[in-house]
């Protein structure tokens, strides 16, 4: 077993951390469906989560995304592909309580798309931009009160965006519907979740490191910690797989749309 110790060190060290935290997905697979056979390790994490296990978890093997709101980007696709492509589930895990701000990139991408239509003859990608929200307005709002230029909510047209995609055998699952958020510090939440990928599913997901600014402190401060306390309560490292190659994981490709959604936007804008 791998000693945590100092998150400093680990999230100031690329290597170190990845280390740490991922599992190749071969591995993950390997391991959960081993784990899935052992009685006191399941028994000992359905203790600890108090028998909550949403429905979806316990009756598939499962590929978790965490998404505030998730929309057919090409990372929620590629996460869709990579899962299917394993045997495993795509479940992307909503949470349509938390505050929209234009400051955070993936948010920002919710409200202004960014479809990239062709490569052009330098090899840079053309990207075209949309915005279908007021930002002034939506700024502070929960997801689930933002509603877009032409007064559908924000939520409802992102699902309708996974239709023109034409994608199959995955699911959608709001947070709310399986923990109720109090004033519990953020930790507490983690550990709740790194519990959950213990056993009943894997995690996709790439967390950032200190160089990343204030996401990279919340891995320090929040995910590390988490994982560990997890790690210590069952003996065994949550199932997180990055979604991405590490050198293009703060990249903007990742928030683009693919050009058939365009046509839908602008007769919505018309």
């Amino acid at each position: 077993m791998i000693e945590i110790g100092n998150y400093k060190k680990i999230t100031s060290d690329r290597n170190l951390f990845n280390q740490v935290v991922y599992t190749p997905l071969s591995d993950a697979v390997r391991l959960l469906n081993e784990r899935q056979k052992d009685p006191v390790l399941m028994a000992r994490v359905k203790k600890l989560l108090n028998g909550n296990i949403p429905e979806v978890f316990r009756e598939k093997k499962c590929a978790i995304m965490a998404r505030q709101l998730a929309t057919p980007n090409y990372e929620n696709i590629r996460f869709i592909n990579l899962a299917n492509e394993v045997g495993l589930h795509p479940v992307f895990l909503e949470y349509f309580d938390d505050k929209f701000t234009s400051v955070n990139k993936y948010k920002h991408s919710l409200g202004k798309l960014h479809i990239q239509n062709k490569i052009d003859k330098n090899g840079d990608r053309c990207v075209e931009k949309i915005s279908i929200i007021d930002f002034g307005k939506a700024d502070g709002k929960k997801l689930r009160e933002i509603k877009t230029l032409w007064g559908e909510p924000l939520v409802d047209f992102h699902k309708k965006l996974f239709e023109l995609h034409k994608l199959k055998d995955f699911s959608f699952f709001e947070e709310t519907d399986w923990y109720k958020k109090g004033n519990e510090k953020p930790i507490e939440f983690y550990v709740r979740f790194f519990l959950l990928v213990t056993c009943f599913g894997i995690l996709f997901e790439n967390f950032l490191l200190l160089k990343e600014g204030i996401e990279g402190e919340f891995t320090r401060d929040v995910v590390l910690p988490a994982l560990e306390k997890v790690i210590n309560l069952t003996g065994v490292k949550p199932l997180i797989v990055p979604i991405e190659s590490m050198d293009l994981e703060t990249a903007d490709f990742w928030y683009y749309h693919s050009p058939v959604i365009k046509s839908s936007i602008k007769n919505y804008l018309k």
